[in-house]
């Protein structure tokens, strides 16, 4: 038989978490892919912005993206986070038509 696990009770922090942040007009949720200035090449996925409820200090947690697969949890400042911004359609080519006689 397989006993049943107690579960343990929550205890609070002094960490505060939120899943989405606002940059400019937009807002990023959890799980948003992002770049970081001054790390060159790499990717983020968004986890959470993080506030130190006893010193008010900010940052910002997410885990790196390496060929699809997602990595190590990294923490950064808030002023170095570059949104991605989504892609557009693409469009027809000029000069070629769908239509036929």
């Amino acid at each position: 038989m397989i006993r049943r696990r107690k579960s343990a009770p929550l205890v609070d922090t002094k960490f505060h978490r939120v899943g989405e942040l606002e940059i400019g007009n937009f807002t990023l949720v959890k799980g948003e892919i992002i770049k970081i200035q001054d790390e060159w090449g790499m990717r983020f996925k968004f986890d959470s912005l993080v506030t130190n409820i006893e010193t008010g200090s900010q940052w910002i947690d997410c885990f790196e993206v390496f060929k699809a697969r997602t990595g190590v949890l990294r923490s950064f400042s808030i002023d170095r986070v570059k949104r991605i911004p989504a892609r557009r359609g693409r469009r027809a080519k000029r000069g070629t038509s769908n239509t036929t006689p």
